[in-house]
């Protein structure tokens, strides 16, 4: 995402899910495909939707009396909560078991197999 907020009027930041760009100095409009981050943008009180579309897509775009500066903060914190916290770790490390036939739970002393932690007994 380009942040160089020195830019032009009109020159758009973001992506394709959110941009921003500065119509007039003083004023930028913050647009969005994605009906999670319009719900979020909407429900700010310093803001106001100025466009509303649906042909060939979800669109909604808001208008906040900020500069491009805030507008590349606030896509930043809300295209960050997209992913979670762990999420570049990858999956948790689960104890490798197998159930033993009417012993229970056991470690298992053949080939190893990871389990989902959040699945069952096998």
């Amino acid at each position: 995402m380009n942040t160089d907020c020195r830019t032009t009027l009109t020159a758009t930041i973001g992506g394709h899910v959110l941009c921003a760009w500065q119509p007039v100095r003083g004023v930028v409009w913050v647009q969005t495909r994605d009906p999670w981050h319009a719900r979020r943008l909407g429900q700010r009180e310093d803001g106001r939707l100025v466009v509303r579309g649906v042909g060939g897509g979800y669109l909604k775009t808001f208008e906040f009396r900020r500069s491009l500066a805030w507008a590349a903060r606030l896509m930043k914190r809300y295209l960050a909560d997209e992913t979670t916290t762990n999420e570049g770790l990858g999956r948790a490390a689960c104890p490798v078991v197998k159930r033993g036939p009417g012993r229970g739970w056991r470690q298992r002393t053949g080939p190893k197999r990871h389990l989902n932690c959040l699945d069952g007994p096998l």
